[in-house]
């Protein structure tokens, strides 16, 4: 799956090492649940598999993605574990960097996810909107904390989404309402910097492999929906394929190369693949290329926008969108 979709959990440290993270308070400097009280509960959430009945204010909140952490913190919770990221330091750098003290990851490894270390953390709220494996452990899940998940698949819920739904289980919906509202003003300040942008094709390689590679054709795609809002489109050629077993992308053969021309070329994939695809006599010859608007991304960038968060689009902003700036004006 691509960009580590599966974020499958399988705990590297010792139970008797994770030791639980409390909600932090404003005097370590850290965000804390303030406007949350236990007034605002008992509060239920409804989701694919069902409905999370939250009692109480949560004080221990276990992520099950990196992209749940994210959205967890940005509403002013450090959740007391988090799944592995596939950087060096096990922490995605826009997690890394926001949060003072990093809390234990899970290792992100097979397709299980680790039930009883999860019961050993004694959560009382599990987060989930990105989990592709939750079915299979729905149930077990359910029997140690409140599950709070997607309202219809991992693939169709939308940051947006997600942080409402987070923050309705925190109980500090307006807040979720602010960090919602404040990113987007973000990216509309974004957009606003880099008018190039503005009415610019994109075509978006995405996991090149064996003579065949992922194109990005619609909004459906987290990374389409950002170019979205900065102005670009994706070309008529993407737009017309038939759309793959991923939303928002088609897959094409190498032998559709020299269709693929546009204003901007964006390319992503494991290390080499990239390097390989760019190496194509027929992408060499796309004006695109020529011209030097061609943006790799390494998988962590694109990760940054593939599984979007209130975090990780503040990171994106400064570390991508002015690379695409860059070559809307060759």
């Amino acid at each position: 799956m691509p960009f580590g979709r599966t974020l499958a959990m399988t705990l590297v440290t010792a139970t008797a090492a994770l030791t639980l993270v409390a909600c932090s308070s404003a005097d370590d400097g850290e965000p804390a649940l303030e406007t949350a009280s236990n007034s605002a509960f008992p509060v239920s959430v409804a989701g694919a598999l069902g409905t999370a009945d939250v009692p109480d204010k949560p004080e221990r909140v276990v992520a099950l993605t990196w992209t749940d952490a994210d959205i967890v913190f940005s509403l002013g919770v450090t959740p007391i574990s988090v799944a592995k990221a596939q950087t060096d330091s096990g922490y995605q750098p826009w997690f890394e960097n926001a949060v003072p003290q990093t809390p234990p990851v899970w290792e992100a490894s097979g397709a299980t996810i680790p039930i009883e270390e999860i019961a050993a953390l004694q959560p009382d709220l599990i987060v989930a909107t990105k989990s592709f494996t939750l079915a299979r452990a729905y149930d077990q899940l359910t029997e140690i904390a409140p599950v709070v998940h997607f309202a219809d698949t991992p693939s169709s819920e939308t940051w947006q989404s997600a942080t409402a739904t987070v923050a309705s289980a925190l109980g500090v919906p307006e807040k979720g309402e602010q960090v919602i509202a404040d990113t987007e003003a973000r990216i509309a300040d974004a957009a606003a910097q880099f008018p190039e942008l503005d009415g610019k094709t994109f075509t978006f390689f995405v996991g090149p492999s064996d003579g065949a590679v992922y194109i990005v054709n619609s909004s459906d795609d987290a990374g389409a929906s950002l170019l979205g809002q900065l102005g670009m489109a994706p070309t008529e050629f993407a737009t017309a394929q038939p759309v793959s077993t991923i939303p928002g992308r088609a897959q094409i053969s190498y032998d559709y190369l020299s269709e693929t021309d546009a204003d901007v070329i964006i390319a992503t994939g494991l290390p080499g693949s990239v390097d390989e695809l760019a190496a194509q006599p027929a992408v060499q010859s796309l004006s695109a290329v020529r011209r030097g608007a061609f943006v790799p991304l390494s998988p962590t960038q694109a990760q940054s926008i593939a599984f979007p968060s209130p975090l990780s689009l503040d990171w994106a902003l400064k570390e991508i969108v002015p690379q695409l700036g860059d070559a809307a004006r060759k």
